[in-house]
């Protein structure tokens, strides 16, 4: 089976080395930065590489026509229309990508295309929607869903006490993306970062959760009245972080202004 891989970042990179170790994929990875597939290249000879500025969704169709199956790794700004050039070309797809846009936009597509795309599947947004999915499908009714979910550092390093394990910019889209969750039937839109609120867990301690766009899909997908996905983080990291979102709607304030 013939795979292509878009993006060769913090995830796609792994992801086609693990792939290359299959006999049966021939793996591809398609992306603009040549430094990030000559170290692709030097890990496994075998994954094939592609040099390729992906923001064109027009080359991005005809790049995957000759492939089996797609992997959508680009950043979460290119995602939306990457996945939606890769279903034009026909072709069926995993979708890692962050994006904002409503995954359900592109599903007529799809259907049009005869195309199986499979939408954020990442570690949450991702295996951690699966596994809701198969808990409620287990229960007769579902009253709550309640996700905590977040990568952190054994050690605390100043000033972020974080360690970026997926693409930055994406990073930086759960600190200012609105969050969507479900509470008592209806659908809420709050502020990133917001109703922080400490969490103990044993052997760990104390850290602290926000709210942050997760639930994506299970916001339709899962038949329950209250629904929520929050971030968790060392404490003291949300004040951080939204005190550098005011620094930069400032900044973006003062530019446009300026620019004017």
């Amino acid at each position: 089976m013939k795979i292509i891989i878009l993006g060769a970042g913090l995830v796609g990179a792994p992801m086609a080395m693990d792939l290359d170790r299959d006999e049966k994929f021939k793996v591809t990875v398609a992306d603009y930065s040549a430094d990030a597939l000559n170290s692709i290249k030097g890990k496994c000879p075998g994954v094939l590489t592609i040099r390729k500025d992906l923001s064109n969704p027009e080359d991005v169709t005809a790049l995957v026509s000759d492939y089996d199956l797609v992997v959508n790794a680009v950043p979460g700004f290119m995602g939306f229309e990457t996945a939606k050039a890769i279903i034009k070309a026909g072709k069926n797809c995993a979708c890692i990508s962050f994006y904002e846009e409503d995954p359900f936009e592109l599903d007529q597509l799809a259907r049009d295309k005869n195309v199986t795309m499979i939408m954020d599947c990442g570690v949450y947004p991702g295996m951690g929607s699966a596994l809701v999915m198969y808990v409620t499908q287990k229960l007769d009714k579902v009253e709550s869903v309640l996700t905590y979910v977040g990568g952190l550092p054994e050690i605390r390093e100043w000033p972020s006490e974080y360690k970026a394990v997926f693409s930055p910019i994406d990073v930086i889209e759960e600190y200012i993306r609105p969050a969507r969750y479900i509470e008592n039937g209806f659908e809420v839109v709050r502020p990133a970062l917001s109703d922080p609120e400490y969490v103990f867990f044993p052997r760990i301690g104390t850290l602290e959760a926000f709210n942050t766009d997760g639930l994506r899909t299970l916001v339709k997908t899962i038949d329950s009245p209250n629904m929520k996905e929050k971030t968790l983080r060392y404490p003291g990291h949300a004040e951080k972080m939204a005190v550098l979102r005011k620094l930069g709607s400032s900044r973006k304030r003062r530019v446009s202004r300026s620019r004017a």
